[in-house]
């Protein structure tokens, strides 16, 4: 499609498809992250949140590839092969790789997390606003998905407050 070619509800096809590709390629990176978020918190009280946090993330990813093929915007092969390399990546911790619970680690993990998912609610709300005149995106859908994201900040920012102390605590050793 011509990029100065509007679709059929007004949208720019190839703009949309650049931005919802990008999206997918974090949501992979970000889905990992969840992952090895769990290892860090494992056998505490935030580890049953964030276990399910990871399997919400997972089926956002998947709600955004179900919106990218209903709109006929599938991912080209080059930009599925980086959201590969950017999710094994991830899977390393780079920012906690020792799943250490104090410290500048976790901090920075639990901060990832936040920005990651802030990401995606500026997504869903991006996608709701095209909604207004693109008839081809599903309004309720979006805003259910925006409500989600909506809920895993505010948890996600509960965890980063409650835990701030421990990590920046004068050890004992």
């Amino acid at each position: 499609m011509d990029s100065n070619q509007p679709s059929k509800g007004g949208t720019d096809d190839d703009v949309l498809a650049g931005y919802l590709h990008i999206h997918l390629v974090a949501a992979s990176s970000g889905e990992r992250l969840f992952e090895q978020s769990v290892k860090t918190w494992n056998g505490t009280g935030l580890e049953e949140q964030l276990t399910r946090m990871t399997a919400d993330v997972a089926a956002d990813k998947e709600s955004l590839e179900t919106i990218s093929h209903e709109l006929g915007l599938h991912m080209p092969a080059y930009k599925e092969a980086a959201a590969w390399v950017g999710a094994q990546a991830s899977k390393l911790g780079p920012l906690n790789p020792l799943h250490r619970r104090g410290g500048l680690g976790s901090q920075l993990e639990l901060e990832a997390l936040l920005s990651a998912v802030t990401g995606k609610s500026l997504l869903w709300k991006t996608l709701l606003t095209l909604a207004q005149e693109d008839q081809r995106i599903d309004k309720d859908r979006v805003g259910a998905l925006l409500e989600r994201a909506q809920r895993q900040i505010a948890g996600l920012d509960e965890m980063l407050r409650a835990t701030v102390p421990e990590r920046f605590r004068v050890s004992d050793h």
